[in-house]
């Protein structure tokens, strides 16, 4: 690298140091003359001036030739890039929403009426009602079949306002998946039966019965075929519930088993795991993130051979007093209008959805697309007026156009169609590694382009998105661009999930819209490629 910089001064010099000795030479002949002789003419202005032009001539084709090897080397390591696909995960994804909008795609994306409210116990500094943007369907808690909690009083406490609000929220999400979580609990529960058999009691019995009870067992559990043994069977149910901070999470774990009990999820066969956010201090506070929770939950549960599913419900509201005060009136900012929302996501694998056969899963390949690495990492902690801070940030920006060029190339080389890496024939995998594409995009396609970006507060995201959008469009696609990135923002784990449960929807319920929808949620080093495969 430093001899490529240092060759073009060099062709300079010696230009120069050509021009100057032509100078000297003549200036000393001019004086003495009577020594230039004919030999002396065509050594000192001919031969010599041109051995440095061909020396000169002889650098410069040595550096076009390197220039030339180095664009081409490059080339080529940009064609393998591209010809290289990264990991593709098979997902059968259902979901349910819960926002002041509506619950499901068309509801929200096609409201436009005005859904903010004054609030009747919250004010600004003034002591005048605020603006809150609540979900005004949402049942209150009070006629909530919660037992534990009307025999506790639970639901009269004003202590309890976020939690009960959040119990409203989880009992609303798990109201709307009714039919697959019955089709989930019957499952297990056949499951259950199937451990609690006791095939092995003959070794309690004596000896001589022994052999006769066996038999007698083996035809007994021909006879049942519902309890017959399987290796593809579903054996637990992981469910995750994302509150926010200062809610009552042993509360709403008690409240969220007490409802998936009504359809038949006995306690001993889940399990609910917490996760506590908080979305006003977002550098310091939050430890695990929604990027997180698909590296070590989403993916693996992809990638194995037994059938898996993963729960994961996230609610949160700001309309209360303690998220006022920790983010309205300490930013003292009077543009914030509170809201509230709530989506449900269940994650299966191909083996689940072999097993439980649910119509209302939607078909999702998940891939996804890293960013290059920051140079200097330490930078991020400078200051924010500091110079190397600002090349941080325009590196990230680089990042995330560098990402949706990423996808654009990997969608357009391959047709819209992503193989998953789990199910990838010896065949399909050599036509991955070569670098020639012979994929032809089909011809009139519409395209239904969905990402969490939020165009109020992510100006240059949006234009650099606009790019990718125009990118596409030049292969004469038809593209349907949407952004949910408004909903909900301050919640890091809400935006994304939100988008990719309104994209689940929309695959269910609006098929024949488009010829190919896909979502694309942003992370701090990397975005998610979430493609509806319809085949």
């Amino acid at each position: 690298m430093v001899v490529k910089k240092l060759m073009p001064y060099g062709h300079y010099v010696l230009v120069m140091l050509l021009i100057v000795y032509l100078i000297l030479a003549w200036m000393y002949f001019k004086d003495n003359a009577g020594q230039l002789t004919a030999f002396g003419l065509l050594l000192w202005f001919v031969i010599v001036p041109l051995l440095l032009f061909a020396f000169i001539l002889a650098l410069r084709w040595r550096q076009k030739k390197t220039e030339s090897s180095t664009a081409e080397a490059a080339y080529n390591d940009s064609e393998k890039e591209r010809a290289k696909l990264p990991d593709t995960y098979r997902l059968f994804m259902y979901s349910s929403i819960c926002l002041p909008e509506g619950d499901n795609w068309s509801d929200v994306i096609d409201n436009d009426a005005d859904l903010t409210l004054l609030s009747e116990d919250l004010t600004d500094f003034d002591g005048l009602p605020i603006l809150t943007k609540p979900i005004a369907w949402l049942t209150d808690v009070a006629p909530l079949p919660y037992q534990h909690m009307h025999e506790a009083g639970l639901e009269d406490s004003d202590l309890n306002g976020l939690t009960l609000r959040l119990c409203s929220l989880i009992y609303e999400q798990l109201s709307l998946s009714d039919e697959v979580l019955s089709s989930i609990a019957k499952h297990l529960n056949v499951h259950d039966k199937q451990d609690t058999h006791e095939p092995n009691s003959a070794i309690d019995i004596h000896p001589d019965w022994q052999q006769h009870y066996l038999v007698s067992a083996d035809k007994t559990d021909n006879d049942e075929s519902t309890f017959a043994p399987s290796d593809s069977s579903l054996s637990k149910f992981s469910i995750y519930l994302c509150v926010p901070e200062g809610a009552d999470t042993e509360l709403l774990i008690a409240a969220t088993k007490e409802q998936l009990s009504t359809y038949g999820l006995l306690e001993s066969l889940i399990t609910i795991n917490p996760i506590v956010t908080n979305d006003i201090d977002l550098e310091r506070n939050i430890t695990y993130d929604s990027m997180q929770f698909i590296n070590e939950h989403v993916m693996p549960l992809a990638q194995s051979a037994s059938p898996e599913l993963c729960l994961l419900i996230i609610a949160d509201t700001q309309i209360n007093d303690e998220w006022l005060e920790l983010q309205l009136y300490s930013n003292n900012s009077s543009t914030i209008i509170p809201t509230e929302a709530g989506v449900l996501l269940i994650f299966g694998n191909q083996a689940a959805q072999d097993v439980l056969d649910i119509d209302t899963y939607a078909n999702v390949l998940l891939t996804k697309i890293c960013a290059p690495d920051v140079k200097d990492m330490s930078t991020q902690n400078a200051d924010i007026n500091d110079h190397s801070q600002s090349e941080v940030c325009l590196d990230s920006r680089r990042s995330y156009s560098h990402r949706l060029m990423r996808i654009k190339d990997l969608l357009l080389d391959n047709s819209f169609s992503l193989s998953s890496t789990t199910v990838k024939t010896h065949i399909q995998t050599e036509l991955d590694d070569t670098t020639n594409k012979t994929n032809v995009l089909p011809q009139n396609i519409s395209v239904t382009s969905i990402t969490d970006i939020n165009p109020e507060k992510q100006p240059y995201d949006m234009s650099v998105y606009m790019s990718f959008i125009d990118a596409l469009t030049a292969q004469d696609i038809l593209v349907n661009e949407r952004y949910l990135g408004h909903y909900m923002p301050s919640n890091l784990w809400l935006k994304p999930f939100i988008g990719l449960s309104l994209f689940v929807n929309l695959i269910n319920t609006n098929q024949q819209e488009s010829d190919y929808i896909f979502l694309e949620t942003q992370h701090k080093r990397c975005s998610m490629l979430w493609l509806a495969d319809f085949s």
